[in-house]
């Protein structure tokens, strides 16, 4: 399409036809025809109708994708019972909705993002959850030695301000601190290039953990291109923040009650020896091996 643009010999009409097609088939974008809404009279009426059109094809598409996929899968999470596969699920879904070759999900804990699970599909690599594959890279600090806050990290930096950020190549970016990914590239031979990053925020407006993305790729051509903007993610990851969130809570409950459990019987076994310790036969007992103590001590 994009040498169709360049070469005169091809019509407004044929153009238009070209686009109608890539229509069709989910491949149109709007500089298709950009440089053709210049054009007067019925030609540039004709663009801005397709442009309506394409626009119109896209909000029922993604529609569609939320009936079929987000919502039986939002349903699926809120009843997974094993928080392992309920994080490797997220990571997965998030994968196959935005086609990227990899993913990385971080949970917030004391001030840092600990990794929980990691997916590289060209690597095979799959580590944390139900994997059994320990993940060894320490959490990610959310501030530094002197309280200052960590931007420089874009998975930090997402989690303090609480926004989503996209970068069409790490390696070009400026602002942020790639050398850790830099490193797992020289390593293992990969080459991180798009990226996104977006928090997961509970009801109560507050962030619980990071979903970063890496290397969305065109499902034609496998070539890695930048994340688009996507309602079916940010849809999917709605609900799996609210599943997360309420497993989360859940367990909180869970400990607090068997924190109470335990304050309780040691009270309660407190409360025991009390009564046992007041009473005169254990006085007798104990005066009596005072004294047998001192007769030994004598000897």
């Amino acid at each position: 399409m994009k040498e169709s643009n360049n070469d005169k010999s091809i019509t407004p009409l044929q153009r238009i036809m070209d686009a109608v097609h890539a229509l069709e088939t989910g491949n149109y974008t709007p500089d298709l025809l950009r440089d053709l809404e210049t054009e007067n009279g019925d030609m540039r009426q004709l663009v801005h109708t397709l442009e309506a059109m394409a626009r119109s094809v896209t909000l029922r598409d993604n529609q569609l994708r939320l009936l079929r996929r987000v919502i039986p899968v939002g349903v699926a999470l809120s009843a997974e019972k094993d928080f392992n596969r309920l994080l490797e699920t997220l990571v997965a879904e998030a994968q196959t909705v935005t086609r990227a070759d990899a993913g990385t999900l971080y949970l917030l804990e004391e001030n840092t993002l600990k990794f929980v699970i990691l997916r590289n599909t060209s690597l095979e690599l799959a580590m944390g959850g139900t994997s059994g594959n320990k993940i060894s890279f320490p959490p990610v600090r959310l501030y530094t030695d002197d309280g200052n806050e960590n931007r420089a990290n874009v998975a930090s930096h997402v989690a303090l301000t609480h926004q989503l950020i996209r970068i069409a190549d790490a390696y070009e970016a400026e602002g942020f601190d790639f050398s850790g990914t830099k490193s797992f590239d020289a390593q293992t031979g990969y080459r991180s290039k798009s990226f996104l990053a977006m928090p997961l925020i509970n009801v109560e407006g507050k962030v619980i953990g990071v979903l970063q993305l890496i290397n969305a790729q065109n499902p034609e051509t496998g070539e890695v291109i930048p994340f688009a903007d996507d309602d079916v993610l940010e849809s999917l990851v709605l609900l799996a923040t609210a599943a997360l969130d309420g497993y989360i809570r859940e367990e909180s409950l869970r400990r607090e009650i068997a924190q109470l459990k335990i304050e309780i019987d040691e009270t309660r076994r407190a409360r025991q020896v009390a009564e046992i310790t007041d009473t005169a036969y254990f006085k007798n007992l104990k005066s009596q091996a005072v004294q047998l103590r001192e007769k030994r001590s004598k000897k």
